[in-house]
């Protein structure tokens, strides 16, 4: 796990170092999940890498699902998404997109606690507000570790 953290820091140096110049936008917003608990909130980021592959660009969240009991059972979890998003439609100030990633999520409940990777696949738009603002919505399911589907929105900002 160890070589893991250190070789996507590691990845994630080479490609921030000379980014620079690129877009960056970072954010916030809502998510609503059919796992339990049910929702949450996210802190996003996204870099675009159009010198890499035309209409593309990298996305990172963090979310916090808030704590829900149930028959005297405690839900907790957290997540960390890693996605590739691909621009296949833009129609005036909206972009639709394609994206796929990995996904780990912490889970504590009263009976385990772990963590699960994932792979996660799904689709969302962006539509621009003012050049320094955006809003977003994605849908995404989560495939193998803990396996929900996932509405977001919220809003990014432009760095």
């Amino acid at each position: 796990m160890i070589k893991f953290i250190l070789g996507l820091l590691l990845g994630l140096i080479v490609f921030i170092t000379p980014s620079f110049s690129q877009p960056m936008t970072i954010g916030g917003g809502l998510i609503l999940e059919t796992g339990r608990p049910p929702f949450g909130i996210q802190v996003k980021g996204t870099y675009d890498t159009d010198f890499i592959f035309k209409n593309s660009r990298l996305s990172a969240d963090i979310g916090f699902m808030f704590p829900q009991t149930v028959n005297l059972r405690d839900y907790n979890r957290a997540f960390i998404n890693i996605d590739a998003n691909y621009d296949f439609y833009s129609i005036e100030n909206f972009t639709f997109f394609a994206l796929a990633g990995i996904n780990i999520t912490y889970y504590n409940s009263t009976v385990s606690k772990g963590f699960l990777p994932g792979l996660t696949g799904g689709a969302g738009v962006i539509y621009t507000l003012t050049d320094n603002m955006k809003a977003y919505s994605e849908i995404k399911n989560t495939f193998f570790g803990y396996g929900e589907a996932a509405l977001t929105f919220g809003v990014l900002f432009k760095l």
